[in-house]
């Protein structure tokens, strides 16, 4: 009797897999480690409790298989979404990946991570970046603000070619290509990248340049702080009612983990993880599945990708939530800021990935 392990592969390239809490989700081989386990014929013989004897999976066509529950056929929707069909057609079609296959792509790894950077508290450093030399002058007020609340914090503000030359002597010739590669209409995608590369190197606080505080950081970050994560006040009535709740981090309960800011120690593993995943996603970017315009920044560089690389490690290192709109950080002092820029990737339709 065969003993081989088989884990189930979408019509995208993507794995089956689930959260802790049950949810069904998808991604790419190299960023998830799957937890539904099937034999040699489909058969599901491993998965967790609560979803393994609500799914099934039969052979459809020579090679191929499908996945269903009472909901209807499990569909690998763009983006790592999940949805429910009533009929089985491309999108509803999964096929066998071998343990060893999928142990194979894992090891594809872009960067060689240094280990011994990691620090366990978060550095007194502010970071801040845009495309421009200097800062752009509407966003002179919120800066000095940051700064008048934090006299004692180091604050850096990195333009274009400040993080050009940060990317290549830090993490060298192979992720500044995956850096240049994403288009350049699309700057938010490129800060994205950055943020996390940054963060991970020196520690600190990155915030969005629209972005501004209305307290001392020294009240916010906690000396055993590593990392701090939030989440939008996203309720019905609430101030950012339905905000960050797209399919794609459907899994996670109340929605993705804001990512205009960021606060972390150097070296921290879960920025490791974005960074990884970041990087897979800008490698095996096509419009078919992540398409293009808001949405593929949302799903390869921002929130969606950050989320989804943070929420199944949850368990594995020291964090704490805070809130971030009561705890005195200002998502936007400008207000519409997307009206400061004449192209802002929100009105892009272009590929990101060149």
């Amino acid at each position: 009797m065969s003993t081989a392990r088989y884990v189930f592969m979408s019509h995208f390239g993507t794995l089956l897999t689930s959260s802790d809490e049950g949810l069904l989700y998808h991604a790419f081989p190299e960023e998830i480690k799957p937890n539904i386990i099937a034999n040699s014929h489909g058969h599901i013989v491993d998965a967790p409790e609560f979803i393994k004897d609500k799914l099934s999976a039969t052979s459809v066509t020579e090679g191929f298989f499908s996945v269903s529950s009472v909901k209807g056929y499990l569909c690998a929707d763009i983006g790592g979404a999940i949805g429910w069909r009533p009929h089985c057609l491309v999108l509803e079609r999964f096929r066998l990946l071998s343990w060893d296959e999928y142990n194979y792509r894992r090891q594809i790894d872009p960067v060689n991570f240094n280990e011994n950077i990691r620090k366990y508290s978060i550095s007194r450093i502010i970071h801040q970046t845009h495309d421009e030399d200097i800062i752009p002058e509407h966003f002179l007020p919120g800066v000095e603000r940051l700064r008048a609340y934090n006299p004692s914090w180091e604050y850096i503000y990195w333009n274009e070619k400040d993080r050009l030359d940060f990317i290549y002597q830090y993490y060298g010739w192979k992720v500044l290509k995956a850096y240049l590669s994403i288009n350049p209409r699309y700057g938010a995608a490129r800060a994205d990248l950055f943020r996390y590369l940054c963060i991970y190197k020196l520690g600190g606080i990155y915030l969005d340049l629209k972005s501004t505080t209305n307290i001392s950081f020294d009240d916010l970050v906690h000396p055993e702080d590593q990392y701090l994560l939030s989440q939008w006040r996203n309720g019905q009535g609430e101030s950012s009612e339905g905000c960050g709740l797209g399919p794609e981090v459907a899994c996670v309960k109340g929605g993705e983990f804001q990512q205009w800011h960021i606060a972390a120690a150097a070296g921290h593993p879960f920025l490791k993880n974005v960074i990884h995943n970041t990087l897979t996603r800008i490698r095996l970017y096509s419009e078919d599945y992540f398409g293009g315009g808001k949405l593929s920044v949302l799903r390869v560089t921002g929130p969606y990708v950050y989320t989804m690389s943070i929420y199944p490690n949850l368990q594995k290192y020291p964090h704490r939530f805070f809130d971030a709109e009561k705890d005195g950080l200002v998502y936007s002092f400008v207000g519409d800021h997307t009206k400061l820029f004449t192209k802002h990737y929100s009105r892009e339709t272009t590929p990101l990935i060149l």
